[in-house]
């Protein structure tokens, strides 16, 4: 009986290393990147993968035409003397015109494996994704890919880009009523830079916020808890005069004022509510900021810049397509599932009257006053 035991337990351990990695037989893929392979054949991929070497400075780059991704895999392993997994993948890079074809049935594949974590992230390249990852020439970081992870989170941690991992996007993909957002990537002569917000309309990359707009973008996206605001007042005053805030926070809240009739086609009607709060980090202009009555009107003339700014912004989703904040979701909780699922909401979004309001309190000036 005992030496039955014995054997059990003994193959019970033995049965738990069949799927064992040894690290020195193993390449961990941090970053793959796809893209269309060219004009001859259409159906061609471009894939490219990165490796880092064990001194982290340098990485072992493998790129391929294929008619998938899982060929190309294949395709680099005979290449690779080590096992390639994809437990360590960070991010993943399209190229825009593969972007604009649509990026689900990549990523699909990339879900389904259970060694890739959630927090993936997804970015569109505006650049070639190959040269980009090629290149071991950035002084901001040993390899492309540490590089772009530290500059992600850096900037999602200030919440000038919303979240665009893995799990966020295949929420949004799959839910009623929103589209998801990724960040966009742009290789410069001696540096990457976030170059802007993408914008999707179902799994197609259909427009682009620009950088210099992002954190307006995030005002109407999410609750921002400290970022910084540069606001152009010079359309309600003399030509440059400017404002920036920091330390901002802000919370929205949006509001379905008429869904009733929209099987009808009667026009849905929102306000997106948007309240922040800053420091005053700079004023450029002609009022007095010692005078109260001088700082009401600056607060009026920053919820003014900032207002049309956002509604700006908000036509420009409405005629792309891309419900990027997430509008259809309210409306949805707002009448019958029956009668959202009858709704070309596309369509509804599109002529849809969303206003934004917005409350501007600054809650100190700083040494302005001094």
């Amino acid at each position: 009986m005992k030496a039955r035991l014995i054997l059990l337990a003994l193959l019970l351990v033995l049965s738990g290393c069949k799927d064992e990695h040894i690290l020195e037989q193993t390449g961990f893929i941090r970053t793959i990147a796809y893209d269309s392979a060219g004009d001859e054949d259409r159906n061609l991929l471009r894939v490219t993968i990165s490796i880092p070497k064990s001194n982290h400075k340098d990485a072992i780059v493998y790129s391929t035409a294929s008619k998938s991704d899982k060929n190309a895999k294949m395709y680099f392993s005979r290449q690779n003397n080590r096992k390639l997994v994809n437990g360590q993948l960070r991010q993943v890079l399209f190229g825009e015109k593969l972007a604009e074809k649509g990026i689900w049935k990549h990523l699909d594949s990339l879900i389904r494996d259970p060694s890739i974590g959630s927090r993936l992230h997804i970015i569109v390249a505006e650049t070639d994704p190959h040269h980009l990852l090629q290149r071991n020439d950035y002084p901001q970081g040993p390899t492309a890919g540490e590089y772009i992870d530290a500059l992600i989170r850096t900037e999602s941690a200030n919440g000038e880009i919303p979240n665009s991992d893995l799990y966020s996007f295949s929420r949004d993909y799959y839910d009623d009523g929103i589209d998801p957002v990724t960040t966009i990537l742009k290789e410069q002569k001696e540096s990457l830079m976030i170059n802007g917000i993408a914008l999707f309309d179902g799994d197609r990359f259909v427009g682009k916020i620009r950088p210099d707009d992002r954190m307006y973008f995030g005002l109407l996206h999410h609750n921002v808890k400290a970022g910084d605001l540069y606001i152009d007042l010079k359309k309600n005053h003399d030509d440059g005069e400017q404002a920036a805030l920091q330390f901002l926070s802000s919370r929205r809240k949006v509001e379905i004022l008429s869904a009733k009739g929209l099987a009808n086609n009667k026009q849905l009607k929102a306000s997106l509510h948007i309240q922040l709060e800053g420091s005053l980090l700079e004023y450029i202009g002609d009022l007095d900021m010692k005078k109260q009555a001088d700082q009401r009107k600056l607060e009026r003339e920053m919820r003014d810049a900032i207002q049309a700014k956002c509604e700006s912004l908000l036509h420009m989703m409405q005629m792309k397509h891309s419900d990027a904040l997430g509008i259809g979701q309210y409306v949805r909780n707002k009448i019958p599932y029956e009668t959202w699922s009858k709704l070309d909401w596309k369509k509804v979004y599109a002529d849809a009257d969303i206003s934004v309001q917005v409350h501007v309190r600054i809650k100190d000036y700083g040494k302005l006053l001094h």
